[in-house]
């Protein structure tokens, strides 16, 4: 970790603006700290990219948008669809205005994107590249060493590593980022994630719930919920009762994959 932030550092003295991918249904969970410390001491302009923002709550997302343009003289921000060639477009355009000073090939636009894994970060990267050049995959700390990219005469773009803080500030930090599968599975317990994840879907989105298993959840907590679903999946341990560890493999991979439909879980109001 240490000799990571060095090299971030170092790259970063380099660099004219940060882009941020963020995960828009969990954007100051997915946000490193470890970003923002190094650029604000470079002072370095940050973009911060809402990624996946076609399976968050709009309105929530909005909120958040504004939150980050009011809380950063440095930053800006755009909601993000990181599989869109016209979303990811808007992304240099939006850093020339960060960095207007950096126009042409004598002083060429240079940009660090960063991010935590699984936010799609690499999706964006070689969304920006124009082609594969990023290891896309669904698996934490891909992204292994920072990498420098000459995209034209007047762009210049430098791959962070996918770096994981040294330590989650809160326990709910650290089950949004499980449920987000930013964190190995050896480092968090997959029934708890999943208790995790029902407990904020009822509270907020009971319908998603309801429209996705169609089964009625009667004011059921997260555990009966789950068990309710592994039964209606039949999925079943030896003995006959519900298999919970399945059941919750699978929801956490409904959310992953967005099959819940628009749902946003940490609001601005969260971190007040």
């Amino acid at each position: 970790m240490a000799q990571a932030k060095r090299n971030l550092s170092k790259a970063l003295a380099s660099v004219d603006v940060v882009v941020e991918v963020l995960d828009a249904r969990m954007p100051a969970a997915s946000m490193n700290p470890l970003f923002d410390e190094l650029r604000q001491e470079r002072q370095r302009p940050a973009l911060k990219i809402l990624n996946k923002a076609d399976i968050a709550d709009q309105a929530v997302t909005a909120r958040w948008i504004e939150y980050f343009m009011d809380n950063d003289s440095l930053a800006s921000a755009l909601p993000m669809v990181g599989k869109s060639k016209q979303d990811v477009r808007k992304i240099v355009d939006s850093c020339r205005k960060l960095a207007p000073h950096r126009v042409d090939a004598i002083k060429p636009l240079r940009l660090m994107v960063s991010g935590v894994p699984n936010v799609g970060k690499s999706t964006i990267l070689n969304g920006l590249l124009g082609q594969s050049k990023a290891k896309a995959a669904d698996e934490p700390a891909i992204t292994k060493m920072i990498t420098r990219y000459e995209v034209n005469d007047e762009l210049i773009i430098y791959d962070s590593p996918g770096v994981m803080w040294p330590k989650v500030d809160t326990e709910e930090t650290g089950l949004l980022l499980a449920v987000n599968n930013a964190i190995g599975v050896n480092a968090y317990n997959v029934e708890d994630a999943a208790i995790f994840l029902i407990e904020k879907m009822l509270e907020r989105y009971p319908g998603a719930i309801m429209d996705r298993y169609r089964i009625k959840l009667d004011n059921m907590d997260a555990v009966a919920c789950i068990e309710l679903v592994g039964d209606k999946r039949g999925m079943r341990s030896r003995g006959g009762s519900v298999d919970f560890e399945r059941a919750a493999h699978l929801v956490l991979t409904d959310y992953r994959q967005g099959r819940f439909g628009r749902v946003s879980l940490q609001l601005v109001s969260d971190l007040i």
